[in-house]
């Protein structure tokens, strides 16, 4: 396993199956969305998932809406202010051939459920895998929680399935 994702595992902030199954999903070069209250750790978390990613594919760093113009086979979506971050990670999910990692908390909500489906409605991101990553906090400890996968099929549908 990735030692970024490893180090996770070691201090018990996901199990040993959590991490395969994120590390799997960024090789199967699918998005992932880290969600929570930053004092559940989200954020070193999505920035260890963005090297990893980093690491082994060709990425650009998204500071704005023309960065998703680039090409590459990830966009990597920090919190941003300043802008539409719903809209950003809308687009992000309507680039063929690309996945991103970023985050959803209480300063950057997104519905991921509603940009899918107007992505769906522009015929764009059918098939298209996005894994949340629900992280809480337990006894003051942050842990993550729960894994989804969402994917929009091609009848505009949302299948979600639970890790």
């Amino acid at each position: 396993m990735n030692p970024m994702i490893q180090k996770f595992v070691d201090q018990k902030f996901m199990t040993q199956d959590q991490g395969e199954y994120i590390e799997a999903a960024i090789m199967n070069k699918e998005s992932i969305v880290v969600s929570g209250h930053r004092s559940a750790g989200i954020r070193p978390l999505m920035a260890s998932l963005m090297a990893v990613a980093k690491k082994e594919f060709s990425n650009v760093q998204v500071k704005g809406f023309e960065d998703l113009e680039k090409e590459t086979e990830f966009f990597l979506i920090p919190g941003l202010d300043n802008l539409d971050f719903e809209k950003l990670v809308g687009d992000a999910i309507g680039v063929e051939g690309t996945a991103f990692v970023s985050l959803k908390e209480p300063e950057h909500p997104v519905s991921l459920m509603k940009v899918m489906k107007a992505n769906f409605k522009a015929g764009k991101a059918v098939g298209k895998k996005i894994h949340t990553l629900e992280c809480i906090k337990v006894d003051d400890v942050p842990v993550l929680d729960k894994i989804t996968m969402m994917v929009l099929n091609e009848k505009g549908k949302i299948e979600k399935t639970d890790f």
